[in-house]
């Protein structure tokens, strides 16, 4: 009987920590950081530019919920679900026309890979990579309505315990542009 408890104990240990879900909040979401901030209204590189648009914007958290199984012991398969919003004015140097106020909501939908990197217990490594859809709902300013997105995590880590955790990702890509933090959960 104690041989039985003994193997149960050791099957459901394995089978735990397979699926991980990570709520994150994200700086620098990608649409934000693609206008042209630098330019603004008193940069004239070329005479042309003076004619052309630029914008101010208002642009809060990106948030990211991601949902990965490990397959081996070191690669993992998900999905991952994006929210964004933006909003501020478009207006022109020279020209008459009228300054124009928007908003953009971005949603994207991205299945991922996860490569986990050998690393201690309490301090874990790993990199990702994501693609799939990028919608823009409101007016459009940039982008297409649907396009393509993509996010690669060259270097993320995970700290704390093995069932809750926290987690902070560098992102490269079309959705989000800097870092995220966030909080993890195992089972």
């Amino acid at each position: 009987m104690a041989a039985a408890i003994l193997t149960a104990g050791s099957f459901t240990a394995k089978a735990q920590g397979r699926t991980d879900v990570n709520l994150y909040m994200g700086f620098m979401n990608a649409a934000y950081t693609s206008l042209d901030q630098a330019g603004g209204r008193y940069s004239h590189r070329d005479l042309y530019s003076i004619y052309e648009p630029y914008y101010t914007v208002n642009s809060g958290p990106s948030f990211t919920l991601d949902v990965n199984r490990r397959i081996l012991p070191w690669l993992g398969a998900g999905l991952q679900a994006n929210y964004s919003y933006m909003s501020g004015e478009k207006k022109y140097n020279i020209g008459n026309a009228p300054k124009k106020e928007f908003s953009q909501t971005m949603l994207a939908f991205l299945p991922q890979v996860k490569f986990f990197i050998p690393s201690p217990r309490h301090f874990r490594l790993y990199a990702k990579a994501a693609a799939g859809i990028n919608l823009n709902l409101g007016e459009t300013i940039v982008g297409e309505p649907i396009s393509f997105a993509w996010d690669i995590v060259p270097i993320g880590f995970e700290w704390g315990g093995q069932f809750i955790y926290g987690t902070a990702e560098f992102c490269a890509g079309n959705v989000i542009t800097g870092a995220r933090v966030g909080l993890g959960f195992r089972f």
